[in-house]
């Protein structure tokens, strides 16, 4: 070969081993693998709870949550609408992909992340593999949920910010509130991280590091980026005319439904109780030794440029971290995604200095992390088994017709649930084509959602407490019209649940008919019992 050519070879050598280089493909292969798993295990359709009321109003094209402002994720909406739109495959699995898609993207961005940051593939890989298996993370990766994007969102900042430290650009910190603006718009979990670019931003002004005409650029930048999220409050604010409420609505949520969630977002206080379920649900997401060597790379200080960086997340982890341990809600394990996002990246760097020093990690070190990344899976495949033989936690579990409890709640997978399936098929065989369904949060949007996909023309009314999902342009019963429905023929049918139980009040009545409720009237009420 010519000395041009052997050039040439060297310079292509270079660029193939450099960290760029080598980040971004570590970061596409771990990405597609996680993508793989979640695609594997993700919903194949019509899902409970949250999940459900998002499928939903991602169908019917509804921006803004009829639970309030706060609730309505308009990044997420918007997205889903998009891929509703394509000819191809199922509308609410196309919804659930989109999580699938958001999770993978997020465990690629960790490991490419890391790789930047350590040059050591296997930190990467295992710091990103503790994150696709982290419970929580796998879970909001499978059903349609905001989390997951929130969560990808959050790494892309980390990865702008390290540029931002690395290169010293303030164009980079332009990126960073630019992605927490989309970040905003997807789920105010966002606020928290801008908290700390905020300071940070403040504080390179202060010391003339950068240029006070830079805080403008990003003010505009996230701004801009936070628009779909903006725009809904200005819409809220002309049509209802109350700036206070509406600002409230878009801070806690709340509306005609609901009073919103300002004392558990505002929440000071933390009780043994709430504490001990932080505690247990962090320890299901890392049931391994991740968290140890995590809190290892807690502690430990970073050098040169890498000190800012780290001092950046140090403090997000903080902030994030009692954030979620003091909010009082019942599903507050859905807030431990960016917890399990920070913890592996503090796994990757523990690992890092665990590993510093050694060129080759040896087949006992590599068994070792083999085995910790498949622990979680053990755990979540033995624990619901083990935890319904023993009736543990059984007074705490809603007990809905045809799903185990169990295995909805400690397992992260949800391709082989029938239920998600056979519960709103039994409701709409029950009810029939003409009659009232009535249902809670947990189950209307999944009731509704598959009438909307499977069965639109023959689809019943369905009741979200007391108001009318589908089909829209129906008008919810008065109780004396509701009277009169029941007396010639007409079925109403019940989930049961106490959020459907105060539906049914005086003179109506229910008859406890498994696996529903059939709604009637009481005896001497002049009309006759269904």
């Amino acid at each position: 070969m010519s000395t041009h050519g052997q050039a040439i070879a060297r310079d292509l050598r270079h660029a193939y081993r450099s960290p760029r280089r080598s980040a971004g493909m570590v970061g596409l292969l771990v990405g597609v693998a996680a993508l793989v798993l979640y695609v594997l295990t993700c919903a194949p359709g019509a899902e409970w709870q949250d999940c459900g009321i998002h499928q939903y109003r991602i169908l019917v094209g509804q921006a803004e949550n009829p639970l309030g402002l706060a609730l309505s994720h308009p990044l997420h909406h918007y997205l889903g609408r998009l891929l509703v739109a394509l000819p191809l495959g199922d509308p609410l699995y196309k919804l659930n992909l989109l999580s699938a898609l958001s999770g993978a993207f997020g465990v690629g961005a960790l490991a490419a992340l890391l790789m930047l940051l350590t040059g050591r593939a296997v930190v990467a890989v295992a710091a990103a593999g503790s994150l696709a298996l982290a419970f929580s993370y796998w879970q909001m990766s499978v059903v349609t949920e905001t989390y997951t994007l929130a969560a990808a969102l959050m790494v892309i900042e980390w990865l702008c910010l390290w540029q931002f430290v690395r290169t010293r650009q303030p164009g980079w910190l332009v990126a960073v509130f630019a992605v927490n603006g989309l970040h905003v718009a997807d789920h105010l979990l966002g606020l928290l991280t801008l908290v700390t670019y905020g300071v940070l931003l403040l504080e390179r002004i202060a010391r003339s590091r950068v240029h006070p005409a830079w805080l403008l650029g990003c003010s505009i930048a996230w701004g801009v980026a936070a628009l779909p999220y903006e725009l809904l409050i200005v819409q809220h604010w002309l049509r209802d005319g109350d700036l206070f409420g509406t600002l409230s609505s878009a801070l806690f949520g709340g509306s005609e439904r609901t009073t919103g969630w300002a004392g558990s977002v505002l929440n000071t206080s933390l009780n043994g109780k709430q504490l001990a379920l932080a505690v247990m649900t962090f320890g299901y997401c890392f049931p391994s030794a991740t968290a140890l060597v995590a809190l290892r790379g807690v502690f430990l200080r970073m050098r040169g440029r890498r000190r800012s960086f780290r001092n950046v997340l140090l403090a997000q982890t903080v902030i994030i971290c009692v954030f979620v341990m003091r909010y009082s809600i019942q599903d507050l394990y859905t807030y431990f995604v960016p917890v399990c996002a920070l913890t592996a990246f503090w796994f990757g760097w523990g690992l890092h200095t665990l590993l510093r020093g050694r060129r080759s990690i040896g087949h006992y070190v590599t068994a070792l992390l083999v085995v910790n990344a498949l622990l979680p899976i053990a755990v979540y495949f033995a624990f619901p088994i083990v935890a319904e033989r023993q009736g543990w936690l059984r007074g705490q579990l809603r007990d809905l017709p045809f799903r185990n409890e169990y295995h909805h709640f400690f397992r992260p997978w949800r391709h082989n649930d029938p239920s998600l399936e056979q519960f709103p098929k039994a409701l709409l065989a029950a009810t029939g084509p003409n009659g009232w369904a009535l249902a809670g949060t947990t189950t209307a949007g999944t009731v509704a959602s598959y009438a909307l996909v499977h069965d639109p023309d023959a689809a019943a009314r369905i009741y979200w407490g007391r108001d009318c999902l589908v089909p829209q342009d129906v008008p919810p019963l008065t109780d004396e019209e509701l009277k009169v429905f029941i007396k010639t023929g007409g079925r109403v049918i019940g989930v049961p649940g106490p959020a459907v139980g105060w539906m049914v009040m005086p003179p109506f009545v229910r008859g406890d008919a498994d696996p529903f409720w059939h709604v009637g009237y009481e005896a001497g009420s002049g009309v006759e019992e269904d």
